[in-house]
């Protein structure tokens, strides 16, 4: 007698669960605990990334591009002593996010987005003068404390203020000198990625503005203390700083009592340094040494005429961009942290990035910083991510690569130490023939207690062509290999967050957890994962009660 035996089946990568639609939860809850983690494990990791891709589950109503979804911020507060963790999640509930939802469209224009039928109103979009209830203002790429509050940030000129505790929105962050226009300004866009500085107490901040005159560069110091010589103003000149002379008053409008101190609180607590450019471009991070802020000028710069065809198209936001890394290099510019003076602006090999990885002086030459940046050989990236081809998984170039460069202040001049260490391979072949270790990446993270000093691991997840983030990788800067892997077959995981142990008489850099989110691609689940940060091998992990898509940045705090 025969028995037929149905051969498994077997799993096929699938990105599409990636960029659908989650839930909120009404408050936080427990999740159940597989393994166990570290007792010294103590705190609350918060994460942002875009939670829905469409407006109220609405199939037509589908965003063009991944950096376009509805904020959705993510807490997960861990208790080792009784190897609890608790979950919660919530929409930022930002004028963008509520408008859409009352109107079953997307209300604002986003990155890549934009909602507006009319070719005029497009052009209007242009100029300071289009109707302000249009601005954007969801903020869905990191997540932040400053100032004792949670702060959301993307590229906007306007930031979002939560309570740490319940995530409630509390109201836009619009204090910031980004409110404040220079002549003719079209553009501003803000960093993403605030720094924080343990010496100096203060948090770090830029933001480009273009305009059809002059481009502008702020430097943004905020200190956590009340700073004595910042531009003072009276009552009745509040409104007009709050709201940005109209251009957020529809924004300012939900700003609570909470909020409206938060942002007086940021107002006298920042330092702004500005510098004109040559031309305004494209910075999505930066990093910093212990003495200087470092900038990647990269070669993707803002084109009125671009700006006016991308208008009138609805064309993303970074195709109001150049690239001119054929005929132009890519500028550093050194900021003194003491100061906000600029130390030198030295040029370099055109690249594209996203994110630096670290900055640091050279042990032997403290004149000589090198510069650690997941690097691209252009800008193509931005135009891969499209959603509908990463929901069929095209994803043809992948991810970067680690390159260093090493900034000589003397000389002003930059190299590169592994310059053509190997062939130029793959989509990004500059990239890769330069790369410190040959593995394409994205998202990198490195233990927070070496950001501005000499380091040797950073963790990352793999984004290899055609599946985007396949795994999570620890790379050794210093033997320049791959050191450690996490993988399981058809799982999406987001960017790794590195705890280190606390207040040990350990001198290991990679003493401590990495803690992810995954996403199992087929079942529609997500679990919080921990490893152990010297082999990435599993300690422990925590099902969600929903599925997280695709989150960009988090950060955790002790307790």
């Amino acid at each position: 007698m025969t028995t037929n035996v149905a051969e498994p089946v077997e799993l096929v990568w699938n990105n599409f669960n990636l960029f659908t639609s989650t839930k909120e939860t009404p408050k936080e809850e427990e999740v159940k605990v597989q393994g166990k983690f570290p007792e010294w494990l103590k705190g609350t990791l918060y994460r942002n990334g875009p939670g829905a891709n469409e407006v109220n589950d609405d199939a037509s109503t589908s965003f063009n591009h991944a950096f376009d979804g509805f904020a959705f911020i993510q807490k997960y507060r861990l208790d080792g002593s009784n190897q609890k963790i608790y979950f919660h999640g919530s929409f930022i509930k930002s004028h963008t996010y509520t408008e859409s939802v009352k109107q079953g469209r997307l209300a604002t224009r986003q990155f890549g987005t934009d909602p507006c039928k009319s070719l005029f109103g497009r052009f209007q979009s242009l100029f300071k003068s289009a109707d302000p209830s249009t601005k954007m203002d969801d903020t869905g790429v990191t997540i932040q404390m400053v100032n004792k509050e949670l702060l959301a940030l993307t590229e906007n000129a306007v930031g979002n203020v939560l309570d740490p505790e319940t995530l409630e929105y509390l109201g836009p962050l619009t204090a910031l000198p980004y409110a404040k226009t220079v002549p003719s300004e079209i553009l501003t866009l803000t960093t993403a990625h605030v720094m924080f500085d343990e010496k100096r107490q203060m948090t770090i901040g830029y933001a480009s503005h273009a305009s059809s005159k002059q481009h502008w560069l702020d430097v943004v110091f905020i200190y956590d203390d009340p700073q004595k010589d910042v531009e003072k103003c009276n009552d009745d000149d509040e409104a007009k700083w709050l709201n940005g002379n109209g251009r957020f008053v529809h924004i300012t409008k939900r700003l609570s009592d909470r909020g409206l101190e938060y942002n007086r609180r940021v107002r006298s607590n920042t330092k702004v340094f500005r510098y004109p450019y040559d031309n305004a471009c494209y910075m999505h991070s930066a990093s910093m040494t212990e003495d200087y802020l470092i900038l990647a000028e990269i070669p993707l710069h803002f084109s009125m005429y671009y700006a006016a065809w991308g208008s009138l198209t609805g064309d993303i936001v970074t195709n109001m961009f150049k690239w001119n890394g054929a005929t132009m290099p890519t500028y550093f510019r050194v900021i003194s942290l003491d100061t906000g003076k600029e130390i030198a602006r030295i040029p370099g090999p055109a690249f594209f990035d996203f994110h630096h990885v670290n900055s640091f002086h050279h042990p032997e030459n403290p004149k000589k910083i090198l510069v650690d940046i997941c690097a691209f050989d252009d800008h193509r990236i931005i135009n891969e991510l499209h959603l509908k081809p990463l929901r069929e998984n095209k994803f043809p170039s992948g991810g970067g690569y680690l390159r260093r460069f090493e900034l000589d202040l003397n000389t002003q001049t930059c190299t590169e130490p592994n310059a053509g260490a190997r062939s130029g391979q793959g989509a990004y072949p500059i990239s890769h023939a330069n790369s410190l270790v040959p593995v394409q990446f994205e998202l990198a993270r490195i233990n927070p207690n070496f950001i501005g000093k000499p380091y040797r691991y950073l963790y990352a997840v793999r984004a290899v062509p055609g599946r985007l983030f396949d795994a999570i990788v620890k790379l050794d800067a210093e033997s320049k290999e791959q050191v450690a892997i996490w993988e399981h077959p058809c799982t999406s995981p987001s960017e790794p967050i590195f705890v280190p142990r606390p207040s040990t008489n350990s001198t290991d850099e990679d003493d401590g957890v990495v803690l992810t989110v995954i996403l199992s691609q087929h079942e529609k689940k997500s679990f919080l994962l921990v490893l152990d940060a010297k082999n990435l091998k599993e300690i422990a992990r925590a099902d969600l009660p929903i599925h997280v898509p695709l989150s960009f940045h988090g950060n955790f705090y002790s307790t």
